[in-house]
């Protein structure tokens, strides 16, 4: 186990770019399927293995990408260092990303679904909040301890629940309107 974080480590090194964007697409991926399998129950049978490919899709072509170019602005945006440094990089995340990024992010998973907009916007506001009960202590966190090329990791082991809750909010919502 200790052989495989090396590993990791040193390509998050060498291709921090490419290694933290295709471990957000894979960690999305078993998001997705905890949440249908864990939360939703669903079987062999009724797995819908195209929302899981659509959401691996969209953590691997949108999220990788805009959360690891958010960290790398971040860096050089805030250039002090210390509790001071992590506290300026938290409140900027969650007062500028938090609030884009699930924005987006229910559109960029609904619209590939072809949800309404009325749908996609019913579910922003209590997704935000409940954002704030979780990600500002994990963020303060994170711009503290961890360095840069380790921080998306931190930030997707996290989201790996966050995420389950993101793909059962997204999905269940749906679900609720086509079975009225």
């Amino acid at each position: 186990m200790a052989g495989l974080w090396r590993g990791y480590v040193r390509l998050a090194q060498v291709y921090p770019f490419r290694t933290q964007v295709g471990t957000t697409g894979v960690l999305f991926l078993v998001g997705d399927a905890i949440a249908q399998i864990g939360v939703e129950r669903r079987t062999f049978q009724t797995y819908d293995y195209a929302r899981t490919a659509r959401m691996s899709a969209v953590g691997l072509c949108w999220v990788g990408p805009v959360l690891r170019t958010w960290l790398v602005t971040l860096e050089r945006v805030v250039v002090t260092t210390g509790p001071s440094a992590a506290l300026k990089k938290m409140f900027l995340d969650q007062a500028l990303m938090a609030p884009f990024f699930l924005g987006a992010f229910y559109p960029v998973v609904g619209l590939s679904r072809w949800d309404s907009w009325e749908d996609i916007k019913q579910l922003y506001l209590s997704t935000l909040v409940n954002n704030y009960k979780l990600w500002p202590a994990v963020q303060l966190a994170n711009f503290y301890f961890v360095p840069l090329n380790l921080r998306l990791l931190v930030m997707n082991i996290v989201a790996l629940g966050w995420n389950t809750y993101l793909s059962w909010r997204a999905n269940s919502q749906t679900e609720d309107s086509s079975t009225s």
